[in-house]
């Protein structure tokens, strides 16, 4: 009769083989996934739009890998989906229509402006808002432009500190002449 141990060993090596084979096979498409995802964020990153056609599933795998500060602050989630859209009809996206020049939008019409008429932007992108009958311009950039209710209400801050300290002091005023506190009324 042999001895079963060599025999246990082979197959345990064999079985360690196909093991460390097979992770390895599952994680090279992961890792090419995540250099894909990373290449889609990266170009982004570049100016605000992608500008390359990659692997669809890089632009899905770009969505999931963004940092959760980007997603919630920036246009990047939507920016890489509208890419995806494009790379799925085999285009690239169009320039972003930021500038003045005519450049129009993925419907044909002009990008960052409406139709007829002249709009009373400042020639940016501001929201939608492009002019006309009832909107207004406030223009948030400059440094004179506080809201009025917070300096209201910074005004009425100061005046509880205020009136808060003049109640401490004179207590503590009172205190310190032996007399007593003066009570509430």
């Amino acid at each position: 009769m042999t001895d079963p141990r060599p025999i246990r060993r082979c197959a345990a090596l064999a079985v360690a083989a196909l093991t460390v084979i097979a992770l390895a096979i599952v994680a090279q498409p992961a890792s090419a996934a995540d250099d894909c995802a990373k290449q889609v964020i990266a170009d982004w990153y570049d100016n605000g739009r992608v500008d390359q056609i990659y692997e669809l599933q890089c632009y899905r795998d770009a969505v999931d890998a963004l940092p959760v500060d980007v997603r919630d602050y920036s246009s990047a989630k939507e920016d890489i989906l509208r890419a995806l859209q494009f790379a799925q009809r085999g285009a690239t996206e169009p320039s972003s229509g930021d500038n003045d020049d005519g450049d129009t939008g993925a419907g044909g019409a002009p990008a960052g402006g409406s139709s007829g008429g002249s709009s009373g932007g400042s020639g940016g992108t501001d929201g939608g808002t492009t002019g006309g009958i009832g909107t207004a311009q406030v223009d948030t950039a400059g440094p004179s432009s506080l809201p009025v209710p917070l300096l209201v209400l910074a005004g009425l801050a100061t005046l509880l500190l205020t009136l808060g300290a003049a109640g401490y002091v004179t207590r503590r005023r009172a205190v310190q002449r032996g007399g007593e506190p003066p009570t509430p009324a």
